[in-house]
């Protein structure tokens, strides 16, 4: 089943921004996952979408105070408070599933959002304005990876006439950036707590810490996993369990889906079932990939046996958190992310990943407007020439179809194939 079909059928229509707000939206799409079980091919992505749909319900419905936050900021501390994490990056990619996309970019344009800005920001600002997404009731952002995030999400803050709170991350990892960071993701916390009213439960927060660490250990047994050959879970399938990763550690059902994750590879590792019936090469993804439909994994996995093994999104880069300092290792965790700080780290990191999952070659998915990813990848072109390690730079947007040139990138990566096979 489509979810997205679905989705269109039920919110295709002039109420469809109402369709949203309605309880019943959610009851019936739940009901309908559900009844699917069975045709799931991953019972882990069947866990996970129902948790999603549970989620987006408690956000649409106001079932609780909704704080928008960065795909970055650590989400351990919303999860500990109780409240309803919303990431709208995240949803920009739901919106771009149903259709709504070229609608919400336009509305973008139309209030001056500049084109150069990440097509993720500006389709979440259309849809914001448009209706499509819940009001918050407060925004956090880190300041770290991305340079639209805090401008965009502040912005929205004001629109709304609710807190901002901003995580400024230095780009050292010495003491005294801890101890920066430390205080700021205090300050954040405690502030939510009085501007949201909330009631603080040490409790609480502890178990989401619990949480996250569990969640951690899962996910590295998935990765230990995904390191034998042949590979059993094509990467296509793989890019659909990075949202966790963004928007899920802290909570319960990150642990459930993971582990299930964990369980399912390992039994078709036993079973020597293959991702595909020959692989012929095995490739490592950088950045995120398209979200609109599109033909890239369809050639490089089911028609050339190239097998994206693993996606730099689902490297874990940080130590355990530890429960009796949250603040101390949640600033950890932020200054550990191999994105940040000279472009050194992040290509000792994607080296490790190609040496970690046998990758014969590399293709980085250049998301218009990131220059975070984008800007060392000379840098990283250096470096993997020397280890005589084929390299694709595909150029495109991950939420904007009108940017994708499907005769393009066939011959770009039918070029890339010719080399690496």
């Amino acid at each position: 089943m489509d979810i997205y079909q679905l989705l269109r059928s039920h919110l295709g229509n002039a109420l469809r921004q109402r369709a949203f707000k309605s309880p019943w939206t959610y009851r019936l799409l739940r009901q309908a996952v559900a009844a699917q079980k069975k045709h799931y091919t991953w019972q882990a992505a069947h866990r996970l979408l129902l948790n999603t749909i549970d989620q987006a319900a408690a956000a649409f419905l106001q079932k609780g105070p909704v704080v928008w936050h960065n795909v970055f900021f650590p989400t351990e501390i919303l999860y500990g408070l109780g409240v309803i994490p919303f990431a709208p990056e995240a949803a920009a990619v739901v919106a771009t599933g149903l259709g709504i996309a070229r609608g919400a970019l336009r509305r973008a344009e139309g209030d001056w959002v500049s084109g150069e800005a990440c097509s993720f920001h500006r389709l979440a600002h259309g849809c914001d304005r448009e209706g499509y997404f819940p009001p918050p009731g407060a925004v956090v952002c880190s300041s770290h990876l991305c340079d639209t995030a805090p401008q965009s999400l502040e912005t929205t803050a004001a629109y709304h006439g609710v807190p901002f709170y901003l995580l400024d991350v230095p780009h050292r990892q010495d003491a005294e950036a801890l101890n920066y960071v430390a205080r700021q993701l205090k300050g954040i916390t405690f502030s939510l707590v009085e501007s949201l009213r909330l009631v603080w439960d040490e409790d609480r927060f502890q178990e989401a810490i619990v949480n996250s660490n569990a969640a951690r250990e899962r996910l590295l047994a998935v990765n230990r996993l995904r390191q034998q050959r042949p590979a059993c879970i094509r990467g296509e399938e793989a890019h659909g369990f990075i949202y966790p990763m963004l928007a899920g550690f802290g909570a319960a059902t990150s642990v459930e889906v993971y582990g299930q994750l964990a369980d399912e590879l390992d039994r078709r590792n036993r079973e020597q079932r293959r991702a595909v019936p020959e692989e012929k090469a095995r490739l490592l993804w950088l950045h995120l990939r398209p979200y609109y439909p599109n033909a890239i994994f369809q050639l490089l996995e089911r028609e050339a046996g190239a097998v994206v093994v693993f996606e730099e999104m689902s490297h874990v880069y940080w130590e355990p958190l530890d429960p009796e300092k949250p603040f101390y290792s949640l600033a950890r965790k932020v200054l550990s992310h191999h994105g940040l700080a000279p472009m050194a780290r992040r290509v000792e990191a994607i080296l490790a990943m190609v040496d970690a999952y046998q990758a014969d070659g590399i293709i980085h998915f250049a998301h218009w407007g990131c220059r975070q990813s984008t800007a060392g990848l000379r840098l990283l072109q250096d470096a993997l020439r020397e280890r005589g390690i084929p390299f694709l730079n595909l150029e495109g947007d991950c939420v904007d179809q009108s940017k994708y040139a499907p005769g393009a990138t066939r011959t770009r990566l039918e070029g890339f194939l010719e080399m690496l096979l």
